[in-house]
Parts: structure tokens; C-alpha cells; sequence
């Protein structure tokens, strides 16, 4: 489980280094403006929220597997 929190933490770091790094000023800024910038954004932080919302649908799942064992 700690590994793919801590793979999942670091991959979410990267997403986010990568868009605001070279994404957003290279590619999305020259071609929409402010307004494709607030979307990218926008993007990144849902994809994050959904990322580290399977990660309590996990934890969740596996508690609901103990219970059950018993």
C-alpha cells in the first residue's frame, strides 16, 4: 500500500512539473491564453483529486475485506 501511495504521490508531482514547466508556457499559453492556462490548471487539479481518491476507495476496500475475513 505504501508503495503506490508513495508511486502515486511522485507521479502526481511529475504530471504537475511537466504541465507547468513545458505544457502550460510552451504549448497552451501561446496558443489560448489566460484562458487556456486557467482550464490547464483547472485539469491538473481534477486529475489529482482523482488520483488520490482511489487511493481512499482502496484503503476503504481492502478495510471492508478484513471485516469480512472474520
Amino acid at each position: 500500500m505504501k508503495g503506490k501511495l508513495i508511486f502515486r504521490i511522485i507521479g502526481i508531482g511529475l504530471f504537475h512539473a511537466v504541465l507547468y514547466l513545458f505544457v502550460v508556457p510552451f504549448v497552451i499559453y501561446p496558443r489560448f491564453g489566460h484562458n487556456g492556462f486557467k482550464f490547464a490548471v483547472a485539469v491538473a487539479i481534477i486529475v489529482s483529486i482523482a488520483v488520490l481518491g482511489t487511493l481512499f476507495f482502496e484503503r476503504k476496500k481492502k478495510e471492508i475485506k478484513k471485516n469480512d475475513q472474520y
